[in-house]
């Protein structure tokens, strides 16, 4: 008889991605990383840009070799317990401070419990990192509680704050940070990025130029979700323009976009469409079909007929900066007043 071995399967578990910065992020990394190895790193960071520019993961990346026991390659290593510890949410000198609803705001209790983490020493003889976003969305005494902090720095303490809208936060609680601006990429850089996201050709430039210029969101925006919000949002703004839509019923469709989008970014696509209006009056560069329709439905031609079009960008501006700041905007009233303006464009 003859014998049959049997062999023991193995099962080979997937390293867990240790975080990194993203290639568009290279100059800030090494400027971060040359003052942490020099002793000179500074207690608050204010890591600000635009969505979709991978700030919080330049964060995530930060905090990471921060908690690291071992740091490898100017990163985080993953195999020590420091990194053990992070990866599984315990790491016990990192707390992340996140609006307890979406889009919500970060009440003031919860940068008040910041005190007793703040306050304690190191349970690992290490960095503390406070990761801290969207930090525009603290409102008046949130932010005071946090200025408390930041005035009184403990040594081992590292704020990591990031933004989408600086201006947003009180001048105080900026002067008390050391800003890492994230510009929009070279645009060759975001594509070839995008290329290697499995993005190509004029889908990936169509998707970055509604995106701002930003890579992780022009990714976002070809989900389903996010395209098919895109595509309903320019329909109906179009069928505002012919008279088949009433503007304050779009704006109760409109104010809470769903899954896929918000306001901001619903705005951001208009603002987006309305760049490409001005830019084929004002040369022989065509726009996507649906916008050519747009601007072929504008009264009017020549450098007048431009003018406004460049006041109601101006008011899309406007409106997502009051998004995006802590003030709290009715978004049914603003949505009505931009579609109504919208509609008279085009009487």
């Amino acid at each position: 008889m003859s014998k049959v071995s049997d062999k023991a399967e193995t099962t080979v578990e997937a390293p867990i991605p240790i975080p990194s910065p993203l290639p568009w992020q290279a100059s800030q990394w090494q400027r971060l990383g040359a003052q942490w190895t020099a002793g000179r790193c500074p207690h608050a960071l204010l890591l600000s840009g635009q969505p979709g520019l991978g700030k919080r993961r330049f964060a995530d990346a930060f905090a990471a070799i921060l908690l690291c026991d071992q740091p490898r390659h100017g990163l985080a290593c993953g195999e020590c317990r420091g990194c053990h510890l992070r990866i599984a949410g315990s790491h016990p000198d990192f707390i992340r401070v996140v609006p307890e609803k979406e889009q919500g705001p970060l009440k003031v209790e919860q940068i008040r419990e910041l005190g007793e983490f703040v306050g304690r020493t190191s349970a690992r003889e290490g960095a503390r990192v406070v990761w801290l976003a969207p930090a525009e969305s603290m409102n008046i005494n949130a932010a005071n509680a946090l200025l408390k902090n930041l005035e009184e720095p403990s040594g081992s303490v590292i704020f990591l704050l990031i933004t989408d809208n600086p201006s947003g936060l009180l001048p105080t609680i900026r002067s008390r940070c050391q800003t890492i601006a994230f510009p929009v990429p070279p645009q060759q850089s975001s594509l070839r990025w995008l290329s290697d996201s499995g993005v190509e050709g004029e889908q990936a430039s169509s998707a970055l130029s509604l995106a701002g210029g930003a890579p992780l969101l022009a990714v976002r925006l070809m989900e389903p979700e996010a395209r098919e919000i895109r595509d309903q949002f320019l329909a109906d703004i179009t069928a505002l323009t012919r008279g088949d839509e009433n503007p304050v019923t779009l704006a109760g469709r409109w104010e809470s976009p769903g899954e896929g989008a918000d306001l901001n970014l619903l705005l951001q696509f208009w603002q987006s469409w309305l760049g490409q209006m001005l830019k084929a009056r004002s040369t022989d560069e065509a726009a996507d079909a649906p916008v050519m329709a747009l601007l072929q439905r504008l009264p009017g031609s020549g450098p007048e007929s431009q003018r406004p079009l460049f006041a109601f960008y101006d008011q899309l501006l406007k409106a997502r900066g009051l998004l995006s700041g802590n003030s709290n905007p009715n978004k049914r009233l603003l949505m009505e007043e931009l579609l109504i303006r919208w509609s008279a464009l085009f009487r």
